[in-house]
Formats: structure tokens, sequence, C-alpha cells
């Protein structure tokens, strides 16, 4: 396991760019406009917290829970990842960063629809257990944590950026993030394909019986 000052700045850069936080921003922009600050640093904290733990139990057991004992294949977890992120990339393409319209109602029920899919997913509960394979036990949760309250803190300035514009600016930055919101559908819809394509070839070439 790699202890070292190096290793774990690899691992929390290797995990943000997964989580990608300035697409997580993109995404969260219509929630944006409907919470005040304080509830939506509330819900943003709340879906983080769940975050850390789902993210940790998979560091911790992950890989046994899923081969092991569910008989699960990670590439089978790709696949079903690719699809669900399909489905958010094509809404993006063609609505916007108004497609989150489904997070709007019950603010009690915000956080889980944040933390999934948005920040847990095939990509980032693979990116956890090979955190949890890569440091022990400690370590890995401190990568976590602070991958978490990384991305946490640039979603938070880009709350705070796009409340203190007005006018004329704020149509301007709406049309940027509209815009920036389409271009990101079609990168994850491109990498929800490969993901797909990727999960498909190494579940047919996997061996009979495994």
């Amino acid at each position: 396991m790699d202890s070292s000052f190096l290793g774990f700045s690899r691992s929390l850069v290797a995990f943000l760019a997964i989580l990608n936080p300035f697409a997580l921003s993109l995404y969260l922009a219509g929630l944006m406009d409907d919470l005040d600050k304080r509830q939506f640093f509330s819900v943003l904290l709340q879906a983080s917290a769940i975050s850390l733990v789902v993210f940790f139990l998979f560091a911790w057991c992950g890989e046994p829970l899923l081969v092991d004992f569910l008989a699960v294949q990670p590439s089978a977890l790709r696949v079903f990842g690719g699809l669900i992120f399909v489905i958010v990339a094509y809404s993006y393409v063609t609505q916007g960063y108004k497609a989150t319209v489904f997070l709007r109602g019950d603010i009690e029920g915000l956080p889980s629809s944040i933390a999934l899919p948005f920040m847990i997913g095939a990509g980032t509960i693979t990116q956890a257990i090979l955190t949890g394979k890569r440091h022990a036990t400690v370590p890995a949760f401190l990568v976590i944590a602070c991958t978490l309250m990384v991305s946490f803190v640039i979603v938070a300035a880009f709350k705070i950026t796009r409340d203190h514009m007005s006018g004329p600016r704020e149509r301007v930055f709406q049309r940027y993030v509209n815009t920036l919101a389409r271009l990101n559908g079609l990168i994850i819809g491109a990498i929800s394909i490969d993901m797909i394509a990727e999960g498909v070839k190494q579940l047919w070439l996997r061996p009979m019986g495994d």
C-alpha cells in the first residue's frame, strides 16, 4: 500500500478528476436558481456526507463485497453506470442545465438525488475501490474526505459567484453555463458510450464459469 505523500496526492487528484466538481457545478446550476445559499450549502453538505459514507465503504470492502459476496463484476457496474449517464447526457444536450428540473421538489430528498447519480457513480465507486487497494484505511479515508471537501468548496464558490451576478452579466453568465452544460453533455455521453463498450467487452471476454 502507498502511504507516501506523493501517493496520497496522486490519489486525491485522480479522485477529483473522476468526481469533477466543475461539471458538478454545471449539473446543479438549475438547482442553484431555486435555493438560497444557506439551503443549497446544507443540501450539498448532506449529499457530500452521503457520498463520503458510500465511498469509504467501497474503499474498505468494495471489491470483496461486489466480486466475492454479490458475484457482481466491476465491468457490469461500468455498463450500468454508463447507461445512467447516457440518459443524463442526453437530457443536458437537449435541455441545457435546466435538465436538473427533476431535482426540484421536496428539499429533504435533494441530498440523495444529488449524491446519486451526480456524485456516486460507476467511475467514482471504481475510484473508491482503487483508493482502498492503494492505501491503508486511514489514508484512504483522508483521500476521500479531502476530495469531497475540495469539491464542496469549488461548487460553493460557483454558487456564490452566481448569486452575485445581476442584470446583463447574469444573462451572459446563464448563457455561458447553458452552453457549457450542453458541451459537457456531449463529453459525458461519449464517455458513457465508452464505459458501456468497455464493460461489455470485458464481460464478453470473461472466461465462462467465472
